[in-house]
């Protein structure tokens, strides 16, 4: 009865060995894999909403700000250019609404409203998301391999094995001397796992909008870091979200090359 207890543990613990020494799934990911991730899932997309925390380091003073609110975003296509919605929450309150051709900066406290004609950044009549390059840094993330040169850092995941991409731009940029993004590592073994496309996950919506975070640095070397969560994609999102009514009273100002003078509505 012994012998039998010996060897009934021998034989559990030589399973146990065997399955502890069963092979793990390897995924070959490469850089092109990553890239291609962030690329064509958003393209994908018809929009998005999430909350975001944004990390601003001022290079010369030393000083760190804060802040956090929502952004809801609406992509570009052939026949409309991208809308966007950021509400602040903290420091301060105030958004920043575009539909693609007026960009309102609201600032509650100030009682004051920043309204740029932006119409001149997207011509529905010769644009081609595909080739030509974006207005903006939001709309260019379904084409940053023809805007940047990209590579691993150093450190190419993050403590939670998150993938991590350096871009430098190709041309020179006023606001942009380089350029960090994070992107989900579930988002790129899927889209490898999946013969390298993209099929939407319609209960895991971070994995739609892959990118967990972006770090822009400028050429005074002062950084804005914007993390999101609480991602969701593809809620049909009306464009009366991307246009504002000027609250009555409140000073409009309209930019100009020379200044801006405050007028009335």
């Amino acid at each position: 009865m012994r012998l039998l207890r010996i060897t009934l543990l021998s034989f559990s613990l030589l399973f146990a060995a065997t399955a502890q020494a069963a092979p793990v799934e390897q995924i070959d990911i490469g850089l092109k894999d990553v890239i291609d991730t962030v690329e064509k899932s958003y393209r994908a997309l018809e929009d998005v909403t999430a909350d975001f925390f944004q990390r601003s380091l001022l290079a010369r003073e030393q000083r760190e700000m804060r802040a956090d609110g929502t952004m809801a975003l609406k992509m570009a296509t052939s026949n409309s250019p991208l809308m966007f919605n950021f509400e602040y929450f903290r420091p301060t309150n105030h958004q920043i609404i575009s539909n693609g051709k007026t960009m309102w900066t609201y600032l509650p406290q100030n009682r004051q409203v920043i309204l740029s004609d932006i119409s001149f950044a997207f011509n529905p009549f010769r644009f081609d998301p595909d080739r030509d390059r974006a207005s903006n840094f939001l709309q260019g993330l379904g084409r940053i391999s023809k805007d940047f040169l990209i590579n691993f850092p150093y450190e190419m995941r993050d403590m939670d094995g998150n993938y991590k991409l350096e871009l430098t731009p190709l041309r020179a940029s006023a606001t942009i001397k380089q350029l960090f993004i994070v992107v989900h590592r579930d988002a790129v073994m899927n889209y490898v796992r999946n013969n390298r496309t993209i099929v939407y996950n319609p209960t895991r919506h971070e994995l739609n909008f892959p990118v967990l975070s972006t770090t822009v640095i400028d050429h005074n070397d002062n950084s804005t870091t914007m993390e999101f969560s609480n991602i969701r994609t593809n809620r049909r999102l009306s464009d009366s979200l991307f246009d504002f009514i000027i609250p009555a009273g409140v000073d409009v100002v309209r930019p100009r090359k020379s200044g801006a003078m405050p007028v009335r509505p």
